[in-house]
């Protein structure tokens, strides 16, 4: 924002989430901004929201890298540049994985400052291994899975 000579007060508010860009999180942008858009590194030669794909009545195939629509007379069709679309793709892909790895540092961190925090409450000598351990409850019972296994009592 700093680079386009933008504040926060130049944005719009949003109510767009973003999920699964990272892995497992989901993300709400600060607000929105309508830019000119010239020369853009991306898969897509042109952004459209679902407000323009439904006033244009188009169909975008993902896989395909195809979308069509009605024209005047005819059906066109844009076809979109699969070496362009992976080089993309494998971007984003780096740029999630170094958010994803950053994080995990943090919340590392925290938690290491937690541990250092907390006493460690040691278990005591003399208490029996029965109780510091697991017992399964007294309604557990064995169950035959297989029929002809007669290893199993019930």
């Amino acid at each position: 924002m700093t680079k386009l000579g933008l504040e926060a007060k130049d944005l719009e508010p949003s109510r767009t989430v973003f999920h699964c860009i990272v892995p497992g999180l989901s993300y709400s942008p600060i607000g929105r901004i309508w830019l000119d858009v010239v020369d853009l590194s991306s898969a897509y030669h042109a952004l459209l929201g679902r407000p323009a794909l439904t006033k244009f009545m188009a169909i975008p195939h993902y896989a395909y890298l195809k979308m069509k629509l009605s024209g005047p007379k005819i059906l066109i069709t844009f076809v979109g540049d699969y070496s362009k679309s992976l080089e993309c793709a494998q971007a984003g892909v780096r740029l999630a994985e170094s958010l994803v790895i950053a994080e995990e540092r943090r919340q590392l961190d925290r938690i290491v400052a937690l541990a250092n925090e907390t006493p460690v409450v040691p278990v005591l000598a003399n208490e029996p291994a029965s109780r510091a351990s697991f017992q399964p409850s007294r309604e557990t019972r064995k169950v035959k899975l297989n029929p002809e296994d007669h290893s199993c009592s019930e």
